[in-house]
């Protein structure tokens, strides 16, 4: 058993892993616009562990498509229009004004398997993220972080006009033949859209992760490269635990059979991101929208999610302190007392020993016991 647990393990260690979208955002206090990245992580399996045409056609071939595309590309509007349009049913006031995609996929064909693997870097301009600004208090709008496209996303590149929100486009430019011999086989899952960030959105951001980090504004961080007028508020999710749940794969798989039985899978892990908030930020909700309430002063509320106030845990915990520094003066004091008084205890001269092994039917032990005998009566008790 512990050399299968072995073998899987090493097997593991060679198959690709993602996240099935990534989110990394900056929203610094005072900016109108702002452009996090949005990556979109897929990898696709189709196995021959029987041989046949699919592997001949796949076996020892490698392949890379990759392009870029931003404001300048024919059918970016497209885009952008598919975006707010999703923006608007979340809902979320903020909207896209530019936006800019990275495209990449790999094909690597083994013994049994080949792997392709999908990365799409989405970079949305967004603006109107600030639902209300005063002073130094801002509402900011964070449904935006659950962008889904459900339709096609074609744009002109140099494969053609290539739908990024469908992996098919890619196989078709990677593997042709393949892709030939398949089409009849009804294969759904190779269609999937990819371009879905909806699990980032799922999560309540009460549920996230959240800490202050005021290292740039800590007199001498200049030294360091760090520097800033303002703390940090970091969001992220992505981690497993007892209040999130476990992190479960997400699978798909589909079996077709050409001249041998074929397989096509698709594994992705759970999404994750993290958001950086200039200033002290709070998730909050107005209107029905998530939002970050945030203060460039430290206005925030000392109460944990479950409402109990800070100032009373760190009260309690000083206490226990004290209490287990008196405890150790008190104990300490008696040591040294009883140190001087000698040997305390009931005097040897009290006791009386009587054998005990007479019930082993005349096999006499060493074994006995003592009874106490008062001094003046000389009778046991």
């Amino acid at each position: 058993m512990k050399y299968v647990i072995l073998t899987l393990l090493i097997l593991s260690s060679f198959m690709p892993y993602a996240q099935a979208a990534q989110l990394d955002a900056k929203i610094p206090t005072g900016e109108e616009t702002i452009n996090p990245s949005f990556q979109f992580l897929r990898v696709i399996y189709i196995e021959y562990p029987n041989g046949g045409e699919i592997a001949k056609l796949l076996q020892g071939k490698t392949q890379t498509i990759s392009f870029s595309a931003d404001s300048k590309t024919t059918d970016m509007d497209n885009l952008i229009n598919q975006i707010n349009q999703n923006l608007r049913s979340i809902p979320s006031d903020a909207f896209i004004t530019d936006a800019k995609i990275n495209y990449q996929a790999i094909l690597s064909g083994n013994k049994n398997s080949a792997v392709i693997e999908y990365k799409i870097e989405l970079i949305p301009t967004i603006t109107n993220h600030v639902i209300q600004s005063q002073s130094e208090k801002s509402t900011i709008d964070a449904n935006w972080r659950g962008i889904k496209l459900d339709q096609p996303i074609l744009i002109d590149t140099e494969y053609g006009s290539f739908d990024i929100n469908n992996p098919k486009s890619a196989l078709d430019v990677l593997l042709p033949d393949v892709m030939t011999k398949i089409k009849d086989k009804n294969i759904k899952i190779l269609e999937l859209p990819i371009l879905d960030a909806s699990g980032i959105l799922n999560l309540p951001l009460h549920k996230w992760q959240s800490l202050f980090d005021n290292t740039a504004i800590i007199p001498g961080a200049v030294e360091y490269k760090f520097s800033g007028k303002y703390v940090i508020t970091h969001y992220t999710m992505g981690e497993c635990s007892v209040e999130v749940g476990a992190c479960n794969d997400r699978k798909w798989s589909q079996d077709f059979e050409i001249d041998k039985k074929y397989s096509i899978k698709i594994v992705e892990s759970q999404d994750d991101a993290s958001i950086a908030i200039e200033g002290y930020a709070d998730s909050s909700t107005f209107g029905g929208v998530e939002v970050f309430e945030t203060s460039l002063k430290n206005t925030v509320s000392d109460v944990p999610e479950t409402g109990f106030p800070g100032g009373v845990m760190y009260g309690m915990a000083g206490m226990a302190v004290i209490g287990g520094i008196v405890m150790f003066v008190v104990s300490n004091r008696k040591l040294k007392q009883d140190k001087n008084q000698g040997q305390t205890g009931i005097d040897p001269a009290h006791l009386r020993s009587y054998e005990t092994s007479d019930s082993a039917r005349g096999y006499k032990t060493n074994r006995g016991e003592s009874y106490l005998v008062p001094s003046k009566s000389k009778m046991p008790i």
